[in-house]
């Protein structure tokens, strides 16, 4: 880390902030590049996610998608025209085999949108598939998106053998509340690919979720579908004031990274163990820069995280 970088960067951030509404600012701070240190060990995915974003919204400024979703008589070469238009518009040097063949790729990746959206309705998921999804999870199913071991309670009702819901723990984790609800601890079937987004009701793209997990990450597929802020104050009676996460911060980089990141090294997986979200800096918040994921045995907030579901809601602040 170049300390003098850091400094330079965060002096033109302070720039910004100071008239951030100005285009002149936000034009100077847009050609400094963001020093390494700045989005931590989990930068891939913050810069990976940005991507994504960039990517959605050009696709839509090329097209508006709406009238495709609508008008069930507008077909994929109907959606073919205005993208082709732009290339031939701000490429007309590149060779028109060429620009046919970017326009189809981007007509191809426009055109899975519009049928995701024109099909928004789920398949219904009936007892057999759910019981075919049971069965891969042996011999410990788990939630797929932070490890947590379904209870005997909750596989009875997922598999119609009961129609009580699970009951309520006496602690619940503050990072990740599962529990404050009876049906954040029942086993949901998750599309990992949206239904939204083009995914399919078939055994390849569905797994078991535990009903927090499924609620939080509901369509989204990026950590910057979460507000940018954090999610309030938690009066913690040990920690004193802490920063809560935005739910899906959490899910985002637990369900990603899908491994105990303890310096020394450990063989716990997502798939053999429940991960948490604890601090990579003990004195910072947690931010997406800030979240490290950890197994039960190295968890630095191991004798912190539990709290009552009551005095949670009670102490939080937003």
């Amino acid at each position: 880390m170049q300390p003098q970088e850091v400094g330079e960067f965060f002096a033109e951030i302070k720039k910004t902030l100071d008239s951030n509404w100005s285009d002149e600012a936000l034009r100077s701070l847009s050609k400094h590049t963001v020093p390494e240190v700045v989005p931590g060990n989990h930068g891939w995915l913050l810069r990976g996610d940005l991507s994504t974003v960039w990517a959605r919204w050009f696709i839509e400024s090329l097209v508006d998608l709406a009238p495709y979703e609508l008008d069930m008589t507008l077909n994929i070469g109907h959606l073919h025209l205005p993208i082709l238009a732009f290339f031939d518009a701000t490429s007309p040097l590149v060779p028109l085999d060429e620009r046919k063949k970017y326009a189809k790729a981007l007509t191809t990746f426009a055109w899975q949108l519009v049928m995701a959206r024109r099909e928004r309705k789920r398949a219904s998921i009936g007892v057999s598939l759910r019981k075919e999804l049971w069965e891969r999870g042996q011999p410990q199913p788990r939630c797929y998106l932070c490890g947590f071991l379904f209870e005997t309670p909750a596989r009875k009702k997922f598999l119609g053998e009961s129609k009580d819901i699970p009951p309520v723990p006496k602690l619940v984790d503050f990072t990740r509340p599962r529990g404050q609800l009876p049906a954040q601890l029942c086993i949901e079937v998750d599309h990992v690919i949206p239904v939204a987004d083009g995914g399919k009701t078939s055994v390849d793209n569905l797994h078991l979720a535990c009903g927090w997990c499924n609620s939080i990450k509901n369509r989204y597929t990026n950590i910057y579908d979460a507000a940018p802020w954090s999610g309030g104050i938690f009066h913690h009676p040990a920690l004193g004031p802490v920063t809560r996460p935005q739910p899906l911060w959490v899910l985002r980089t637990v369900a990603t990274r899908r491994r105990c990141e303890h310096p020394d090294g450990c063989s716990s997986r997502i798939e053999d163990s429940e991960l948490f979200a604890g601090p990579r800096n003990p004195k910072g918040a947690l931010t997406p820069v800030n979240l490290a994921v950890y197994c039960e045995v190295h968890d630095p907030w191991y004798l912190d995280r539990w709290i009552g579901p009551k005095r949670l809601a009670a102490s939080s602040t937003m």
